[in-house]
């Protein structure tokens, strides 16, 4: 992260609501499931989905974002967390992969692999939600960010019932400082069979 620590990201973020697009997607199913969330952070969105009654495999690479979640969950046995780069996680058949704002930090050469692990993790009939970076964001022109055109990122849901593709190209504030923001705001619902 430009300029910034993780840790100044979560100090930022520590207040913060669970993410609008996250209680979107939640309602969007009959009951409760069972959820990866990938890049978790320091928790929050984790813990919305908890609260909510669902099970969660929360995966991050940062030692302090899964401390920060443990602290938070406490001894919920509804939770299993994971230290580990995305690049390297092997995912468990899922209802929902949740993807908040991580998936851009993948490093390009791996994210086809990634990919095809979200992919074929979600169960048929559920659900993944997170953000793609555009190819006009701040962060596109780092080598180490995965960013795409809109038609990439479309292409990526071949088959899949897209249910919120909402395109965000303003400028705007990172932790870090000013930055433009490119994103794809996603959720996209498996086939059914």
């Amino acid at each position: 992260m430009p300029d910034a620590t993780w840790s100044d990201y979560y100090a930022a973020n520590e207040g913060r609501a669970p993410r609008d697009q996250l209680l979107d997607v939640l309602s969007r199913f009959d009951e409760p499931g069972s959820a990866v969330d990938l890049g978790c952070g320091a928790g929050i969105d984790t813990l919305a989905m908890l609260d909510r009654g669902w099970t969660v495999l929360a995966i991050d690479a940062e030692p302090e974002a899964i401390e920060r979640m443990r602290r938070r969950a406490g001894d919920n046995p509804a939770l299993d967390t994971q230290l580990s780069p995305m690049e390297d996680v092997d995912l468990p058949p899922a209802d929902l992969v949740w993807a908040s704002y991580s998936l851009f930090f993948c490093d390009p050469a791996h994210f086809p692999k990634v990919w095809e692990r979200i992919r074929t993790s979600v169960l048929a009939g559920g659900r993944f939600a997170g953000e793609l970076l555009g190819d006009r964001d701040t962060w596109a022109s780092m080598p180490e960010r995965t960013a795409m055109t809109r038609a990439e990122a479309e292409a990526l849901f071949t088959r899949w019932t897209v249910e919120r593709f909402e395109e965000e190209d303003e400028d705007g504030e990172a932790c870090s400082g000013p930055k433009h923001w490119h994103l794809f705001h996603l959720i996209a619902q498996a086939p059914r069979s």
